[in-house]
């Protein structure tokens, strides 16, 4: 019935003479386009172009040229990546059906990559180098062929250590083959900028600097707490061994949309509706996006098409792509503001003429308030905190997804569906190209679903919402009142079912990690140090994931579709990318369609280079020659070797302290030294022993010759060694632990060769306030220190301390 009176309508519209174009606006009813239902003739009119059913796809060409380049985000000129000469890189545009030849020129000193976000693609073509394929050395020319099995909005960018920080990203558009509704559309590229090269952002973040808390005033300080009345929260969350709450690790200079921080659409004409196809191409960014125009139309997620629904917010995941309809405004320019997660700044593009519109600022975040949640979070669900970022089950030795069955901690995100769902009947799909049932047996979103309908899962068209295939044009609103996104409001335009009849395999995977040292793993094994997650061709794969941190983590699988198991059960979305909140519980599936190995990994940059990453691999696959080597290569990436140092220069002396850390190991120096020539030296190499990081073993030594320190009677006797002059005369080895105590105490236990044993408790970094942080320490040689830290930037503070050996000094303290 609905092909037939769009059949007719096409008809009539070209009796008519009535030729549209792209842009052409849309008539505006009297109420919103979003809840106004109307016939489809008169919703499209001016819109509809003719079917593309005859079709034949092309080969379209592309050179990309990847080059450094600098840059001026922020008044400051800055080393940069480009494709073609800007960031973001240019949008690569394609119909379904089409041929892509896409010739990547590095012209720089360094090799490089680019993955196809979102493209099922060949796996030699993935784009991850060294686990799929060849990384494309300085000066080389790489070319990636691949036809496009769908239609879309979908990104690319580097896959190449931590280049997609740089500007290596940019968009991608697949056209549907079939009938198109042809309206104005915008792609719009998010992303975050820092002026620090990202190398040393996640040196920094692995030396657990608090400057970037300090530039969001998220410190979360003691002080602060006091004057809130969130003290007892502060210890409680310290008590368990847990950092400062916060929701993303890095403070950015600078947000922007396609490159700039604000962006003017002025082409946009009153009173049309324009498609947005809105990219997070961030590096580590969640956004909010409100339009001062009124209610977002969702109709596509991850490029696949999804009843339309209007939100007020849409929150978008780092990787994650929508797209949206909004209404230009008859009277100036509204703004569409994409708000960063932690609220420290935002980007907004507006759209249409004259004075602006603009969204409502988001109030900024109450951290305590949200410790205060987490604790209670942790007390309700039988839960203890793992400390350092992480939590686990009361009495477990490590987190398992087996230990939170029964525990819904998900929030507004999807929750598991009996295995029994998962078997329902096959949707018919063909995820090699795309295909799907013919007709759809969604209910209306104006109705609540049934039983039956609740129940099922699985896959769904690969059809782009370039098609609207499935959706009721007489009616581009839901029933309901639009409001705050959350994936539940995600429904397949045909039932996404699996074939009840393949063979089930179910991967329980638990996400940890250590914010203290920021290693982030799954199952408490971060990628250098894992094996393979095995599948095979054929089966029905399902992953349920829980989140054991107190981060947030866009994931995201290569090389498949997968449904996000959610409240709308059969009709479950398609997705590849899907956040995962703290504390929450998802669960996704897929057809196993594949062969080879394909990457899965946490899109947040920093934790995916840091260790949140598996390989997923075919059993019974051809083997390229990575794979026959273990992936040591990729595997090495997120054990490399990461140095920091405090040069603290002060009038009484100078003491210096340095790490030189990857995963597992560090390598501390300590020293201490004044101008009456006194010196001491502590050198030890320690290895950490337990899955959460808090127990380390270590072997050192220590060297120390404090002169004007000593009795009269050492000095005169030759530097006798007696437990008097212990700690002023020393060159011992020696062995000891250290662990990590509740309130982030680092307790010490050594004994040198000679049985003399030394115990010493230490808490670096007490915040007082958002900017002045405490040290203190003592041990049973008595020694005592007592420092405070007041920071101007991050490479300094002013710094004063108290040594019971050297006395009271001020100055400097450097940091690197």
């Amino acid at each position: 019935m609905r092909l037939l009176l769009l059949l007719s309508f096409l008809l009539a519209s070209l009796g008519a003479g009535a030729q549209s174009m792209p842009g052409m606006a849309m008539p505006q009813p009297q109420e919103s386009y979003l809840t106004q239902s109307v016939p489809p003739a008169k919703q499209l009119q001016g819109t509809v172009v003719m079917p593309r059913t005859s079709y034949v796809g092309k080969r379209v060409e592309y050179d990309l040229y990847v080059e450094d380049r600098m840059v001026n985000f922020t008044g400051k000129m800055r080393h940069a990546i480009g494709i073609n000469g800007q960031i973001p890189a240019p949008t690569l545009r394609f119909n379904e059906g089409d041929t892509a030849v896409i010739r990547v020129h590095n012209q720089m000193a360094m090799e490089t990559s680019v993955h196809w976000h979102g493209l099922l693609l060949p796996n030699q073509y993935d784009g991850v180098p060294y686990l799929t394929t060849d990384p494309i050395k300085p000066g080389t020319v790489h070319t990636y062929t691949f036809p496009l099995r769908q239609s879309g909005t979908y990104w690319y960018h580097s896959h190449t250590m931590l280049q997609e920080q740089a500007g290596l990203y940019g968009s991608i558009v697949v056209q549907p083959k079939e009938i198109q509704y042809q309206l104005k559309e915008y792609v719009l590229v998010l992303s975050d900028w820092t002026d620090h090269r990202p190398k040393e952002v996640l040196r920094y973040l692995k030396r657990a600097g608090e400057w970037f808390a300090v530039q969001k005033g998220a410190t979360q300080s003691y002080g602060e707490a006091l004057a809130a009345g969130y003290v007892k929260d502060k210890l409680k969350q310290e008590w368990q061994r847990m950092p400062a709450m916060d929701v993303a690790d890095v403070f950015y200079n600078k947000f922007l949309t396609n490159g700039q921080e604000l962006s003017y659409f002025k082409d946009a004409q009153p009173g049309e509706v324009v498609r947005l196809r809105v990219i997070n191409g961030s590096a580590s960014s969640y956004f909010k996006l409100q339009y001062a125009g009124g209610p977002m139309q969702v109709i596509a997620a991850d490029g696949i098409n999804v009843e339309p629904f209007p939100t007020s917010k849409l929150e978008i995941a780092t990787a994650e792509t929508y797209d949206l309809l909004i209404s230009v405004p008859q009277m100036g320019a509204a703004e569409l503001r994409a708000t960063s997660s932690d609220v420290t700044g935002y980007t907004s593009g507006y759209f249409g003429q004259g004075e602006p519109m603009r969204t409502p600022d988001l109030p900024k975040l109450n951290y305590f308030q949200m410790t205060r949640e987490m604790n209670s979070m942790g007390n309700m669900s039988g839960m203890r905190m793992g400390g350092a970022g992480q939590m686990s089950p009361k009495g477990a030795a490590a987190p398992a997804g087996d230990n939170m069955k029964g525990m819904d901690m998900s929030g507004s995100q999807a929750a598991k569906a009996p295995a029994a769902e998962g078997g329902a009947t096959p949707a018919g799909m063909d995820m090699q190209h795309g295909t799907a049932p013919a007709t759809s047996t969604a209910p209306p979103r104006n109705r609540p679903m049934n039983q039956q309908e609740k129940g099922g899962m699985g896959m769904g068209s690969l059809q782009d919402s370039g098609s609207m295939g499935g959706m009721d044009m007489g009616g581009m609103a839901m029933g309901g009142m639009s409001g705050d996104f959350n994936y539940n409001q995600l429904r397949a335009l045909h039932p996404t079912t699996l074939d009840s009849t393949k063979q089930w395999r179910e991967i329980n995977l638990t996400l940890t990690g250590n914010m203290l040292r920021y290693v982030w793993s799954f199952d408490n094994k971060t990628l250098s140090e894992s094996d393979n997650i095995p599948i095979r061709k054929g089966e029905n794969v399902r992953m349920v994931f829980q989140n054991m941190t107190m981060m947030r983590h866009p994931l995201h699988l290569h090389g498949h579709f997968f449904r996000l198991v959610n409240a709308q059960g059969a009709y479950s979305p398609l997705k590849h990318t899907f956040d995962i909140q703290s504390m929450g519980k998802v669960t996704i599936e897929f057809d196993a369609n594949e062969d080879q190995d394909w990457f899965f990994h946490c899109h947040t940059l920093y934790h995916m280079m840091s260790g949140m990453a598996r390989v997923i691999s075919y059993e019974g696959s051809p083997r390229n020659e990575y794979a026959r080597t273990g992936y040591r290569h990729l595997k090495r990436e997120d054990n490399k070797l990461y140095p920091w140092a405090d040069l603290a220069v002060h009038s009484q002396g100078s003491f210096l302290e340095a790490n030189l850390s990857n995963n597992k190991n560090a390598l501390e120096f300590e020293g201490r030294v004044n101008y009456q020539g006194n010196y001491e030296t502590e050198t030890h190499l320690l290895r950490y022993l337990d899955k959460r990081q808090f127990l380390a073993a270590f072997v050192g030594y220590d060297l120390r010759d404090n002169k004007t320190l000593r009795s009269a009677s050492d000095s005169e006797g030759g530097n006798r060694r007696t437990e008097d002059n212990n700690r002023n005369f020393r060159r011992q080895a020696e062995v000891g632990v250290y662990y990590l105590l509740p309130l982030l105490v680092r307790a010490e236990l050594r004994t040198d060769l000679t049985g003399q044993v030394r115990a010493q408790l230490e808490r670096r970094d007490i915040p007082l306030s958002n900017n002045v942080f405490m040290d203190i320490r003592g041990n049973t040689d008595r020694e005592f220190t007592l420092g405070f830290r007041y920071m101007v930037s991050k490479y300094a503070s002013l710094s004063t301390n108290y040594d019971n050996q050297y006395g009271w000094g001020a100055g400097l303290t450097f940091h690197y």
